[in-house]
């Protein structure tokens, strides 16, 4: 046996055995799982982004405090996990070299500028003294780790893994909806909705998150909608049948801003698919008559829309195009947090904004957007927003291939329906919503890149047969 090995193990018994006697038992227990994931996910790198995919939706969050009476520091299971997973793919791409580090993609720009703003206008803020970098750092650290996600997850997945990859989408889809009737059947309390697994417990559901779960079924039901599109026979009738047997679950909710996003999906559907837009009319049609025709839920439905802007709750005054307009108190919130921004913090810094965590939390998108990083920061958003709808009515257009064309009809759908959820829901900063939505950009990215590559081989060919 070589002397650089026996030397090698003796340095890691070393470590094991003074890490053991030196650190609590749970410390041990956690340290201990995460070296085997590392080690899990450097020889089957594939597989451990399995494992990363269900852990998106089921796994628990560990609360290490708030930070103020609107946020917390919250981690969870898979924000570990993900770490791990990087920095062993990380550490295998610097051995064996097999591909680059940061592959060249549409976003790969656009990312880079949002996240610089983000950084730049969170230390601006710690100098200035708005902002304390301890109450920054975890939120800034979330931001980067989506997108971490997102590149690790394009040098990892090969066009042929896709189909893979899918069914494992419809596991997680599955699991998530039985939980979610599990819960809403279950919880006790007043005010109960479905919620995703272990975001809240059964006797507290004030504590749940509905629009997490609305933001997750906005990109399943894209995705359910894109197979009808393209496909026919049993994964017609199967992606009919998922959406049908998930509905209840998206309507229980009641959540107004998935509400509209899910509209708009219809809209974007009928839209761009023609060949299914018959179809897909009577199938918004079908879906309100089967909310009207359950009493209950349609009460419940009705009072949540309707609450918004009339009854005993609405009871702030709006002028909005010249018109009186009554809010309730959470939808005056969002109202007020944009006007807020754009007359008191917005003027002050105006470029980049205050910096992460600088003008609190409102409930909507947009007036964090502008109030965390300013005028620069939303270009930079809509910046990278427009370079996936680029690659996605690319590989539409020029697929012909049906699963990638679902693929980018999907993303179409689902991230115009995040864009309309944003208006009352901070969409594109939560886990259970960004992660999955990241993991699908990825796939088109992949896609993307596939489509170019054999239009540059069909081209070299073309000039081959001229010559």
């Amino acid at each position: 046996m070589p002397v650089i090995t026996i030397l090698i193990i003796a340095l890691i018994t070393a470590f094991s055995g003074y890490f053991v006697v030196s650190f609590p038992p749970k410390a041990v227990l956690i340290g201990t799982v995460t070296l085997g994931i590392f080690i899990f996910a450097f020889l089957s790198t594939k597989l451990s982004l399995v494992l990363l995919l269900f852990s998106m939706l089921f796994s628990p969050e560990i609360s290490l405090g708030r930070l103020s009476t609107d946020r917390s520091i919250v981690f969870r299971y898979d924000d570990i996990l993900l770490v791990t997973i990087f920095f062993s793919w990380f550490f295998k791409n610097a051995v064996l070299k097999s591909k680059p580090l940061i592959t060249k993609t549409p976003l790969l720009v656009p990312l880079l500028l949002y996240t610089s703003l983000f950084i730049i206008s969170t230390f601006i803020g710690i100098l200035k003294g708005n902002i304390s970098f301890y109450k920054s750092f975890f939120y800034v650290l979330k931001y980067v780790e989506y997108f971490l996600l997102y590149f690790m997850c394009v040098n990892i997945i090969e066009p042929e893994d896709i189909k893979k990859y899918s069914r494992y989408w419809l596991w997680i889809f599955i699991g998530v909806t039985l939980y979610a009737y599990y819960y809403y059947f279950n919880a006790v309390g007043g005010d109960v909705r479905t919620t995703a697994p272990f975001e809240a417990p059964l006797n507290s559901p004030r504590g749940a998150e509905p629009a997490s779960l609305g933001g997750f079924y906005l990109i399943a039901f894209s995705f359910l909608l894109a197979l009808m599109k393209q496909y026919g026979g049993k994964i017609f009738v199967y992606a009919v049948s998922f959406f049908v047997l998930a509905f209840p679950a998206f309507t229980y909710t009641f959540s107004r801003a998935s509400y509209m996003g899910l509209v708009v999906i219809f809209v974007v559907f009928l839209f761009l698919g023609r060949e299914r837009r018959i179809f897909g009319i009577l199938m918004a049609i079908g879906l309100t008559v089967f909310i009207a025709v359950m009493p209950a839920t349609y009460q419940k439905v009705e009072s949540r829309i309707k609450n918004t802007y009339s009854g005993e709750y609405a009871t702030y005054k709006i002028r909005v195009l010249g018109a009186d307009l009554q809010l309730e108190e959470s939808a005056y919130m969002r109202y007020a947090s944009l006007i807020t921004v754009l007359t008191k913090h917005l003027p002050e810094s105006p470029l980049v904004g205050k910096g992460v965590t600088g003008v609190g939390l409102g409930d909507n998108q947009y007036s964090l957007l502008l109030g965390e990083i300013g005028v620069l920061g939303f270009f930079a958003f809509w910046f990278w927003i427009f370079k996936i709808y680029g690659m996605a009515s690319e590989v539409y257009k020029k697929s012909g291939d049906p699963l990638f064309k679902s693929v980018a009809l999907g993303v179409t759908m689902a991230l115009s329906g995040l864009l309309v959820q944003g208006i009352g829901v901070n969409t594109f900063i939560i886990v259970r919503i960004m992660e999955p939505f990241w993991f699908i950009v990825a796939v088109l990215t992949v896609v993307y890149g596939n489509l170019e590559k054999s239009q540059a081989i069909d081209k070299k060919i073309g000039k081959k047969v001229e010559k």
